[in-house]
């Protein structure tokens, strides 16, 4: 055997005390098990079956276990491997790949890990297989289903078991009455921190979802990976079992009840990855495991996909008119931002092709690129009476119409309103991005299910929402209870949200944050920095009015206006200083040789942060500081140099922020 056959077949008694911990006495009775670990040992895997055929799986972290016996399986018309299951002899291979983002946390990716397949048969003799993966930085598994004909999954047994003790960071599904209506599949609900075990009276909890089994120092991360169209996107049921939290399929009610519950699909196929991160909170922010799991980019050329800064008037003035769009052309091409979004009803003006043919014109003599929104409706959406609308479900009118978008100029799409994790969105959404491919159109879903690792095979897919982000400083948005960003949320999208994928959370509104939720201006500046999006839409007012907005800020602080001129949305490496799902969260993020800092924390009171700059190479920096100024609407700067390895103190008043730059000198 070589020198990774550890990642094979383990004999069942082996498999049974590495794995379970349990004894050779006759009354343990298992019949197989397998095995999974990460290249250094330290991350397992383990998989066994007891008599009656049911498997189960547990997972380790050197000498701790932090996913305790768990059920795997699913039912489907074809296969029943929830029981009689029995495992044959399993291969395995190691897994050393290297590839480039865009977008994300970093650019540069190295893949590194062990993979196992287990062949499965179900009582009736259906063949499927069972893969397994590990990382250092977690695990990984999914179904693959053999075969042929048509099968439909009537219901998947997988479940998570956390250690009991734990906290749970999750944020609970849209659901109930007029609310489910409206934001179902939206992922728009605010996180909560909740004893384990604890039940929500909404359609279940949604991906990811973190649990902290140590304070502050180890912690388990569940997500989804690689979903095809062969499946529903899932979450956690609503009333786990003390420590259990089963999987759960969407709600017949999602997308006003268009689209089977079901998934159904011809064989073979693979169910998603179910991706379990492990480690401390900077190994859970910093991994890019969701996206390592998922199928290659399918785009050979991608110099046409720019990430970048948006500008974008919904928020504070709607879409308006022409007129008004053609000041946030001027006003992004003054800053120079690369994008600005026109937002619902551009289809409403006069002209309407004219006109946007007309500011596309104005548009690239300023350097600056038009994206277009887009109703996903169809008949799945309660806000039909937003347009342009049935233009992006039926490929033979999706088509055409980004082709006609397309000729006029437009660099990208953002679609809304998706309202579903039933299998026949899931088809729409990658049916999006397929045809958007070719031609060559940038992509933002909205009102949408969140990443999935669709970025990584679609890497013009700039971002997705699935966030209660500053649109709900909107009382129009918020009318269906107040999910208005606290500074606490704030802190919980970084480190739970944003950290599976781009998340189009629209930051930096300074007077409508600080009005509506105290939160100073240098904590809104700091989002430009803390949350990672492939298009950030800067969200505040940017028309000609010098008095309010982004000229009001920029006209009294003009190294405010340099800073989000020049800070990047596209990333080489990203750092977790500090943080805790408690108070705070300090991240670092790289871009060429150039360290971008930012920092925000919840508490009501002033507090001092201390830490080390020892991610940087040798050598003296200077550090360029914003923070808070005399008052909450106030700025101040300050420059001094910085060695590498030095230590940084920062004071933050109540809910405060800051931003900062550490530049080579």
């Amino acid at each position: 055997m070589g020198k990774n056959s550890w990642v094979g077949r383990v004999v069942l008694f082996l498999a049974c005390l590495a794995a379970f911990g349990c004894d050779s006495s006759p009354s343990v009775v298992t019949v197989a098990g397998v095995l999974v670990a990460s290249p250094s040992g330290d991350v397992r895997m383990a998989v066994a079956t007891d008599a009656e055929g049911r498997m189960t799986y547990t997972v380790t972290r050197g000498d701790i276990t932090v996913v305790e016996s768990s059920p795997l399986g699913l039912s489907a018309t074809t296969h029943d491997l929830t029981t009689g299951v029995t495992m044959s002899s399993s291969s395995g291979r190691a897994i050393n790949e290297s590839y480039t983002m865009l977008v994300g946390k970093r650019r540069d990716r190295q893949v590194v890990g062990n993979e196992i397949t287990v062949p499965l048969r179900d009582v009736n003799g259906a063949r499927a297989e069972l893969i397994m993966r590990a990382h250092e930085d977690g695990v990984a598994f999914r179904y693959h289903l053999l075969g042929g004909g048509m099968s439909q999954v009537n219901d998947e047994a997988t479940g998570f078991t956390i250690p009991s003790g734990a906290r749970a960071l999750l944020r609970p599904y849209d659901g109930g009455d007029i609310a489910f209506i409206f934001t179902a599949g939206s992922y728009e609900q605010p996180a909560e921190i909740m004893p384990l075990g604890t039940s929500t009276d909404v359609t279940g909890f949604a991906f990811p979802a973190l649990f902290e089994l140590e304070e502050g120092s180890r912690y388990v991360m569940v997500a989804e990976s690689d979903l095809a169209r062969t499946y529903c996107a899932m979450r956690l049921d609503e009333m786990p079992e003390g420590g259990l939290y089963r999987l759960r399929l969407p709600d017949e009610g999602e997308g006003l009840g268009v689209g089977d519950v079901l998934p159904r699909a011809e064989l073979p196929f693979m169910t998603p990855w179910r991706v379990i991160t492990i480690g401390d909170l900077s190994t859970i922010f910093e991994s890019t495991l969701v996206d390592d799991l998922s199928q290659p980019s399918v785009v050979r050329d991608s110099s046409w996909i720019a990430p970048g800064r948006a500008a974008w008037s919904w928020f504070s003035q709607e879409t308006g008119t022409p007129e008004l769009q053609s000041e946030y052309i001027d006003f992004a091409g003054e800053y120079g931002w690369d994008y600005v979004l026109i937002d619902a009803k551009w289809d409403q003006w006069d002209n309407a092709e004219q006109a946007v043919r007309a500011l596309v014109a104005q548009a690239d003599a300023v350097g600056v690129r038009l994206l277009l929104w887009y109703n996903s409706g169809g008949e799945h959406t309660a806000f039909r009476g937003e347009t342009p609308v049935d233009r992006m479900l039926d490929p033979a009118v999706r088509r055409p119409e980004m082709e006609k978008i397309s000729a006029w100029g437009i660099a990208g799409i953002k679609v809304d309103f998706f309202s579903s994790d039933k299998q026949d969105r899931i088809n729409q959404y990658i049916g999006i991005l397929e045809d958007a491919k070719d031609y060559e159109l940038l992509v933002n879903f909205h009102g949408a299910t969140v990443p999935r690792g669709w970025q990584r095979t679609y890497p013009h897919l700039m971002t997705h929402e699935a966030i209660n982000g500053a649109e709900y400083y909107k009382e129009s948005v918020n009318s269906l209870g107040d999910r208005a960003p606290t500074a606490m949320m704030n802190v919980h999208s970084a480190l739970l949200r944003n950290v599976v994928g781009s998340m189009d959370y629209t930051p930096v509104v300074f007077d409508t944050a600080l009005t509506e939720k105290d939160l100073p201006y240098a904590h809104s500046l700091a989002l430009s920095v803390l949350f990672e999006s492939g298009i950030q839409h800067f969200a505040d007012q940017a028309d000609s009015n010098t008095e309010v907005g982004y000229r009001a800020v920029f006209g009294a602080y003009p190294y405010v206006g340099d800073f989000m001129s020049t800070v990047p949305v596209a990333w080489d490496d990203t750092r977790l200083i500090e943080g805790d799902i408690d108070d705070h969260v300090i991240v670092a993020r790289r871009r060429g040789t150039e360290w971008y800092l930012g920092g925000i924390h919840a508490a009501e009171a002033p507090i001092e942060y201390t830490f080390a700059l020892d991610f940087l190479d040798a050598g003296t920096y200077e550090l360029a500081l914003i923070e808070q100024g005399d008052s909450r609407d106030a700025f101040e700067r300050s420059v001094k140099s910085v060695e590498a390895g030095a230590s940084v103190t920062i004071t933050l008043p109540a809910k405060g922020g800051f931003v900062a730059t550490l530049s080579p000198q």
